[in-house]
């Protein structure tokens, strides 16, 4: 008996597509090396080849600074709009940056001002107690 066909990936529509892509660029950007990561989404059958090759195409410095920048930005945010944090990062900076790259690697940069940086956060901060 033939063995099946490898089953092809569901085809995405346009908007499908380009929102699939942002997430994986979104995602790259707070990966430890999000070079790499990027490169590891273009693999990602799913996508278009014309977004699979702009991915392959980045910049690797352009990359690396760009994640340098998101990562920087919400760090400030995050100060800005908690006082609990500001004071652990001034009490124990070290150990505060730690927790900063874990909460940055595992929490979707998803809000815009720095009270929603400060929700974000704190609700990591409850889930890794929870734990």
């Amino acid at each position: 008996m033939a063995e099946p066909a490898p089953a092809r990936p569901a085809r995405l529509t346009g908007a499908q597509a380009h929102a699939r892509y942002e997430a994986l660029v979104a995602r790259a950007m707070t990966a430890e090396d999000p070079v790499a990561a990027l490169r590891a989404a273009a693999g990602d059958p799913a996508l278009p080849p014309a977004l699979r090759r702009s991915l392959l195409a980045a910049d690797e410095d352009g990359v690396r600074m760009s994640a340098l920048l998101v990562a920087r930005l919400r760090f400030e945010r995050l100060l800005r709009g908690s006082p609990e944090a500001e004071a652990w990062f001034d009490r124990d900076p070290a150990a505060f940056s730690a927790a900063f790259r874990r909460y940055h690697a595992e929490v979707p940069p998803t809000a815009f001002f720095p009270a929603g940086e400060s929700r974000l956060f704190r609700g990591w901060i409850e889930a890794q107690s929870a734990r």
